[in-house]
């Protein structure tokens, strides 16, 4: 079959790509239920004290009004759920107090809590009112109720109060989050889905940033009350019987939480994370081997990215990436170790040992147990193996450590530590993906490895700390030599970065040109695939039209006469134009479209043409693939998928007229009165068949392809 389609031989490998989640989300209606119970457990999460400094409860609640102005939930149905999570919430926080009120002034000081005592005087001016008024001010809700219980609020009072509570904020919260979403509906296209992601991303940030400086004023707080609440539950009459009929599991379970010694809590947490990131690391690995899917969708992901590079990002990025060099990692352990050594703490100097060299190990055997090349389209030039990321997992079991270090010398809170390594471990491994040097599947498997040996590297430092000997002089060595070395070497690493450069990468093309013989054999052997993909691989609209020219540019010339205006790169202007464009209700010409895949590649341009009103809301739209298929006269097949954009939703997702066929003989009736073809005709290159777009829109085609031949 192969030599009646191309004059050379050649053979190509198709997989069959699963249905992923991207399919299933767009039906609102089939997770409806859960978004009840979701909303329902957020809103009780955030009534009790604990968690309701972690949860933002009343977000999700709000989100859940959104999903009633949409229509998917019921309003009444999503109240009930919200007021019992919070009656429940409350009735936590309540006990929990109950449970404390015995020791917990001995334990804590709760005027070095400015939370607590906000709680505490709210509840002392408004009586149970404070109640009602502490549920609109997220994680205060849970510590008004706690002030109740320790201020010995009566139990029926505290009942009452705690229902009246619960119902206005069940009514009012998801009504703001109903007009909320009327406002998405009405100015949604401000911003696309990439800048609406963007913008989320960073307003997440934000908000995390500040909880952790929250939490951290909290952490002695809420411990104080934990083991209140643990002494409470160990002195308890029937807790003794039942350790006095089994004291051996009594005694197992006593040594679990015992803070005291290495064995006993210490051992145990970091024991269970061990085991937790080893588990997960084995799934992640196997499923790597086992998946075709993840692999496909590794380099759909790679060629997007390279299609989307911009100069100043790549220079960036550069920067961050050079923070995880062999050469920077190598300075950086080296400046940390002697600056241990002259302070004289042997744990943390062994733990840092420990994490980096297993994780350099490890990272050299798994590459070569794997060897999987290197993405072709990486900036720099890398020899060795690219599964899993070295520079993922240095990124968590250096910098991990070293955070870890600065906690446990008291420069900084452990949340504190804990989020800024994990930021640092994030962006080094973005970098990498960025600039192509590893897929996606590599990164993540690398950050695991790397958690992996940061564990054990803390948990080998916590041990000689509590069981090794002891220095014979506490104070730490006065000599300047160790800090002119550290010095020394931390300025060595920073002007590695400052100049860190490597051989580019010279790209080639990625498979070389066949000369097809009979184009429909060509789609009917599966060679070349009659649709176009999403970045899972799940099947979007089809291919429905084929264009033969000399090159891309006669294309892009025949386009633009036809009328057309090729859309500009997602490029953040370009977004900030559309965004404007889409709110004003006005045009935008070369406004961005969402990126589509064909044999795993990325649309290579894509055109657009305005409507009668000129609206960027509504708009014809074709997204074309230049391939490596030529006809013997020289002709360069040029594929494409077009469609009608009908409008926008609160997802700010385009919508696509259901009959894209007609979209097809649009372009077809456009280039011929354009007189820029030759010749046209139609081609089956599939059944008549129903789809979905990546918006959950249906569409049907004939299962027919213009073909037109440019003069």
């Amino acid at each position: 079959m192969e030599e009646s389609i191309f004059s050379d031989q050649h053979t190509e490998n198709t997989s069959y790509m699963p249905h992923t989640l991207d399919q299933i989300l767009p039906s609102l209606e089939s997770l409806g239920l859960w978004s009840y119970w979701i909303i329902g457990v957020a809103a009780l999460l955030e009534a009790f004290f604990v968690t309701g400094l972690f949860v933002p409860g009343m977000l999700v609640v709000a989100a859940g009004g959104i999903l009633v102005q949409q229509g998917a939930i019921d309003y009444l149905d999503l109240a009930w759920f919200v007021a019992i999570g919070s009656f429940l919430g409350g009735e936590a926080s309540y006990w929990a107090g109950v449970l404390a009120r015995k020791g917990i002034e001995r334990r804590w000081n709760p005027a070095k809590s400015p939370q607590y005592i906000r709680a505490r005087h709210l509840f002392e001016r408004h009586g149970g009112l404070a109640l009602v008024i502490g549920r609109f001010f997220g994680p205060l809700a849970g510590f008004v109720t706690l002030a109740a219980a320790l201020s010995g609020m009566q139990r029926r009072r505290f009942l009452i109060w705690n229902i009246a509570s619960g119902v206005p904020y069940a009514l009012l919260v998801p009504l703001a989050g109903y007009f909320l979403g009327d406002v998405f509906t009405r100015f949604g296209p401000l911003a696309t889905r990439v800048t609406l992601f963007a913008g989320g991303v960073a307003l997440a940030l934000a908000v995390l940033w500040w909880l952790v400086v929250r939490v951290e004023r909290l952490l002695p707080f809420v411990i104080s009350i934990l083991r209140s609440m643990a002494r409470a539950v160990a002195e308890n009459e029937d807790v003794r019987a039942w350790a006095g009929r089994h004291p051996r599991m009594a005694d197992f379970i006593a040594h679990r939480f015992d803070r005291t010694r290495f064995s006993g809590l210490t051992a145990t947490l970091l024991g269970a994370g061990i085991i937790y990131v080893l588990n997960v690391w084995i799934e992640s690995t196997f499923s790597f081997l086992s998946a075709d899917a993840i692999v496909q969708a590794d380099t759909r992901l790679a060629n997007l990215i390279h299609a989307f590079w911009t100069p100043w990002l790549i220079k960036l990025f550069t920067y961050v990436t050079a923070v995880g060099d062999a050469r920077v990692v190598t300075a950086l352990m080296l400046a940390a170790l002697v600056w241990l050594w002259a302070r004289k703490r042997t744990d943390l100097a062994l733990g840092l040992i420990v994490s980096v060299i297993g994780n350099a190990v490890t990272i050299a055997l798994l590459k070569q147990i794997f060897h999987r090349p290197r993405p072709e389209l990486a900036y720099f030039v890398e020899t060795s193996g690219s599964f899993p990321s070295g520079h993922a997992a240095i990124s968590v079991a250096l910098y991990g450590m070293l955070f870890f270090t600065m906690w446990k010398l008291e420069w900084l809170g452990p949340i504190k530590a804990t989020l800024i390594a994990t930021t640092v471990g994030f962006v080094i491994g973005l970098s990498r993906l960025y600039l192509i040097e590893h897929y996606l599947s590599d990164v993540v498997n690398g950050w695991l490895v790397g958690a992996l040996w940061m564990l054990i590297g803390v948990a080998i430092s916590e041990w000689w700390r509590t069981t090794g000997p002891r220095p014979a002089l506490p104070t730490p060595r006065s000599s300047a030599l160790p800090a002119i070395t550290g010095l020394l070497l931390a300025g060595f690493a920073g002007w590695q970065v400052a100049n860190y450069d490597k051989a580019r990468n010279v790209v080639v093309a990625k498979m070389a040109d066949r000369t097809v013989t009979d184009i429909a054999r060509l789609f009917a052997s599966g060679t070349a695939p009659n649709e176009t993909e999403s970045a899972f691989g799940n099947p979007l609209e089809p291919i429905n039209l084929i264009v033969l020219a000399r090159n891309e540019v006669s294309v892009k010339d025949a386009m633009e006469r036809a009328g057309w205006t090729e859309a500009l790169k997602p490029t953040l202007g370009a977004l900030a134009s559309a965004g404007f464009a889409a709110l004003t209700n006005s045009e935008d010409a070369d406004a961005p479209v969402t990126p589509y895949f064909w044999q795993t590649q990325p649309n290579d341009f894509a055109f657009q043409k305005p409507t009668a009103d000129k609206s960027l809301r509504e708009r014809h739209h074709v997204r074309f693939w230049r391939t490596h298929y030529v006809t013997p006269e020289g002709l360069r097949l040029f594929v494409a998928a077009a469609s009608f954009d009908d409008g926008l939703d609160w997802q700010l997702l385009h919508h696509i007229d259901a009959n894209i066929d007609a979209e097809r003989d649009q372009i077809v009736k456009d280039l011929t009165e354009a007189n820029v073809v030759t010749s046209t005709r139609t081609l089956a290159i599939s059944k008549p068949r129903l789809g979905e777009s990546v918006a959950g829109d249906p569409w049907f085609t004939d299962g027919k392809a213009a073909v037109l031949i440019l003069k």
